[in-house]
């Protein structure tokens, strides 16, 4: 087609251009978190025509953001800290962000982000979506600090267009306390996994010893001590056993975290053998025998118990919230008691005199659960359909 100074313009490019391009933003506590959990809905979003940025603190991952050809912009959110009056320059931040940047719409990941976030929002009439990614130690004790952080829930939740929760239990805690509406709630099936990039893999390494391997943030409501405790214990039985950790360490000053310290003195001992953290954790699932997460957190739905799942290994955990979307009973894993090194213990020695057969059939059946309900297209497609029914 000739243009009017008669020269030849790419119909498709031109009618795109015309288009304003949507400007979507992601916004989480971690980049560490937006990155590993939400990369692949991001991608869409670009793949789909938006421009994406990716708000959130700096770390090792922020970097990595800009080869996805998604926007990154650092702020700053003490995710520990209980100080109000520092917590509120959040909004004038991403106040600031989002005006600077006409952002168009954006999704908030766990408390400060979307709260903070939230209100940021509504002062520059933006859409959002607040994403509750489980509960972690907020609705676990009673008193000011809880009652007040309800408040700011119910307030800054009044405009946003949905909730999103993993799992019922979720949803029904937040309806129970009358923080947001039913009516306004939506359950989005997990955060979904790249099933083909998480495929079945032949175990490289020979099959005389047998491994358990912990893939968690060195956090206590993950079970990170009980996994100890209890392979101190197998370790006094079994010779062909190796106990493996992989993770992020957390911040050592938080008392919800296990210190580096306290693992590598495990380590030392020859009871465990801590890995550190890697980004691509393929390699160490494919070449584990048994996945484990002995959680007794708030889950939503926890990740790595997917990742595992997907790449076909059988799984231990426990009967706890989040890990009951995924995992059945010895039929693609085994569950034990929460904060229960004896029970842990119990099972894990169990799935160690498991037939290396059904242990095959176990990991199969977790694959095609995943295929099933949680594979990350299906999350996708949730995603783009919600986004262009509140944008429209």
């Amino acid at each position: 087609m000739m243009d009017l100074r008669g020269k030849w313009v790419n119909v498709n490019t031109s009618y795109r251009n015309m288009i304003k391009q949507n400007k979507i933003a992601f916004v989480g506590n971690t980049s560490f978190s937006i990155y590993k959990f939400r990369l692949g809905v991001m991608k869409s979003f670009v793949s789909n025509g938006y421009e994406v940025f990716a708000i959130a603190p700096f770390d090792e991952y922020s970097n990595l953001f800009k080869k996805e050809g998604i926007n990154y912009i650092p702020i700053e959110i003490q995710t520990k800290s209980k100080n109000i009056f520092a917590d509120l320059k959040i909004i004038n931040n991403l106040s600031k962000i989002y005006r600077k940047n006409k952002i168009d719409f954006a999704f908030h990941y766990t408390i400060k982000p979307i709260i903070y976030g939230s209100f940021a929002a509504r002062l520059n009439s933006i859409p959002t979506v607040a994403v509750t990614t489980g509960l972690g130690y907020t609705f676990k004790s009673e008193g000011f600090f809880n009652w007040f952080i309800i408040k700011l829930y119910k307030t800054a939740l009044l405009k946003v267009k949905e909730v999103w929760f993993l799992n019922s239990h979720d949803k029904d805690k937040f309806i129970e306390t009358k923080i947001v509406k039913e009516s306004k709630t939506f359950i989005l099936p997990s955060e979904g996994i790249d099933t083909e990039y998480y495929a079945p893999r032949k175990k490289n390494e020979d099959n005389k010893t047998f491994k358990f391997l912990l893939l968690s943030r060195l956090i206590k409501g993950k079970g990170v001590e009980e996994f100890i405790k209890a392979a101190d214990k197998l370790k006094k039985k079994k010779n062909n056993v190796e106990f493996q950790i992989l993770g992020k360490v957390e911040s050592e000053e938080s008392i919800i975290s296990v210190p580096l310290k306290e693992v590598l003195k495990w380590h030392d001992k020859g009871v465990i053998n801590y890995l550190g953290e890697y980004i691509d954790v393929r390699t160490y699932i494919a070449n584990c025998d048994c996945v484990v997460l002995p959680t007794y957190y708030m889950e939503g739905v926890p990740r790595c118990l997917m990742e595992g799942m997907s790449m076909e290994k059988p799984i231990i955990t426990t009967d706890n919230v989040g890990s009951n979307e995924l995992i059945i009973d010895k039929v693609n894993g085994l569950k034990c008691k929460p904060k229960n090194v004896n029970s842990l213990a119990e099972k894990m020695e169990l799935m160690l005199n498991t037939k290396f057969e059904d242990r095959v059939d176990m990991g199969k059946k977790g694959r095609q659960r995943i295929l099933d309900f949680f594979d990350e297209q299906k999350i996708i497609q949730i995603y783009q359909i919600k986004t262009k029914q509140f944008l429209s």
